[in-house]
């Protein structure tokens, strides 16, 4: 993306008017269809057995009608009667059918949502360029722009936002050397977005605003928190990645809602599933604070699902929209169409699907030369998120109820202990966490802050640098009802002290 060239690759579609086929009823051995717990079972089209939904249910009644009628010995009357209730029967499974999906043209739902909705949320698939190419053909819709002013993303520091304000909208030549910081320094240490379809988004909205008037330029607004790389030396400064959705949820809230404007959103789809596992993602957050302002629309992608469900979706162009409310598809399972950190029904998870491609999605992945400095300082990263890992990784935990942490807490706790005494300048705010199930989580939580501090103070750490605050249940790291994640929720986290820290992100990360 970013050149002409890559901009022409385009995925074959019509934006007219789509023709859908006729729904079909699969009739099994003149057997109802079977309701199951969550909805519906799937229909599956067998050779043989699929009939148009009227001239199915036509010739069931009246096999059904023949058959009572044979066996039937009684007065036409009680004839009369059967045939009533044999009818009624053979319309049970049609009325209980989940009613089929009707692809839409991808391009103009998006654009024409931005009439309902002042957010629409569009899942990016990591490194794929289905993706990319889809939102860059959103962009250049000649009523998305002037419509819709800003492209939220979660591919760039934020702490750089004025600098690609100068690239994108401005036309600045900026270097690259100084421009790749954007995508380079998020909290992301995978090195991620050092694909070139993100340095090539950032491109691509900039050439876009060249040629088009002042008021249907597109800002790039950057969702990442605003690390400092720089400062963060310690496995007890704050890195920022359990701030993410809170950050992201802020800038939508300050440079688009309060502005009275409009924005495409573009990031992960685990950020806006709503029955994703993850509590406090982003769109629990939009959700919560703007509640009815965002449409959330999750590409799928046929590697990642169920064979009978993705034999079913290829009949359907591409790229379409599939509205899934209601439908046999909104029933199915979030695991069933590769969604794997969320439970329930996928109507329930997300509002609209995005069907970009019957083939795998196609992935560009970074190429770092791995002596250049960029690689290595990664690597120091990787390496200092690896020693974060006693002070905020979930290893120190409590037995369910017990102010106590468990025997498998002894070695995180160690590691602790060594960073303190190596570090003499270093404070930290001692945070622990209940699950919501335990009795009176507030006071358990603080009870077990302050018995790791006096563990602490008993090892010599000076009690002056530990500060202890009890968070109940107010930050759980998982929603689901598993024991294992149960556990995981009655954690306690070390941090940096400052005036930031504390048991949730900031609200307003403008007022740092």
């Amino acid at each position: 993306m970013g050149g002409a060239e890559s901009r022409n690759r385009r995925i074959p579609y019509s934006e007219k008017k789509i023709q859908t086929k006729d729904e079909a009823l699969v009739i099994r051995d003149a057997s109802p269809i079977q309701a199951e717990p969550g909805g519906w079972s799937l229909l599956r089209r067998q050779a043989g057995t699929t009939l148009p939904v009227v001239t199915g249910l036509k010739k069931y009644t009246l096999e059904r009608q023949e058959h009572r009628m044979n066996q039937s010995t009684l007065g036409s009357r009680k004839t009369a009667g059967t045939l009533l209730v044999s009818m009624l029967a053979a319309l049970q499974p049609v009325a209980g059918q989940m009613p089929g999906v009707t692809p839409l043209p991808a391009v103009d739902y998006v654009v024409r949502a931005f009439e309902r909705f002042p957010i629409v949320a569009i899942a990016e698939a990591h490194g794929a360029t289905e993706t990319q190419e889809f939102i860059a053909r959103v962009i250049e819709h000649p009523r998305f722009a002037g419509e819709v002013r800003d492209v939220v993303v979660e591919f760039g520091n934020a702490r750089y936002q004025a600098l690609l304000d100068q690239y994108v909208l401005g036309g600045r030549n900026v270097a690259r050397e100084e421009l790749r910081h954007v995508w380079e320094d998020t909290t992301q240490i995978s090195g991620v977005w050092s694909s070139p379809i993100y340095e090539g988004f950032f491109a691509f909205v900039r050439t876009f605003n060249q040629k088009v008037p002042e008021s249907k330029k597109i800002r790039v607004l950057l969702g990442d928190p605003p690390i400092d790389w720089k400062t963060v030396v310690s496995p007890a400064d704050e890195d920022m990645n359990d701030w993410r959705d809170a950050h992201f949820a802020s800038v939508v809230q300050r440079e688009v809602i309060e502005k009275n404007r409009k924005a495409l959103l573009f990031i992960g789809g685990a950020h806006l599933s709503r029955k994703v596992m993850l509590p406090n993602s982003l769109i629990h957050l939009l959700d919560a604070r703007l509640p009815g302002k965002t449409l959330v629309i999750q590409p799928v992608n046929l590697e990642s699902m169920k064979p009978e469900v993705a034999a079913r979706l290829r009949e359907f162009p591409t790229p379409s929209v599939l509205q899934i409310r209601g439908t046999w598809l909104g029933s199915v399972d979030c695991r069933d169409v590769g969604f794997f950190l969320s439970r329930g029904r996928l109507e329930e998870d997300s509002d609209v699907l995005l069907y970009l491609s019957e083939k795998p999605f196609k992935t560009v992945t970074a190429r770092l030369d791995p002596d250049s400095g960029y690689a290595r300082e990664l690597q120091r990263r990787q390496a200092l998120a690896q020693a974060t890992l006693p002070f905020r990784g979930g290893k120190i935990r409590f037995d369910e109820g017990s102010e106590r942490p468990t025997a498998a807490s002894e070695a995180p706790l160690r590691e602790v202990v060594a960073e303190l005494n190596r570090d003499l300048r270093l404070a930290v705010l001692v945070k622990a966490y209940a699950d919501e199930t335990e009795t009176d989580a507030p006071r358990l939580s603080s009870r077990r802050a302050e018995y790791l501090r006096e563990y602490l103070t008993q090892r010599g750490i000076d009690p002056k640098r530990l500060t202890t605050l009890g968070c109940g249940a107010s930050r759980p790291a998982w929603t689901s009802d598993t024991e294992e994640h149960r556990a995981a929720n009655r954690r306690a986290e070390l941090v940096r002290r400052s005036r930031v820290a504390g048991c949730q992100p900031p609200h307003r990360f403008d007022r740092l």
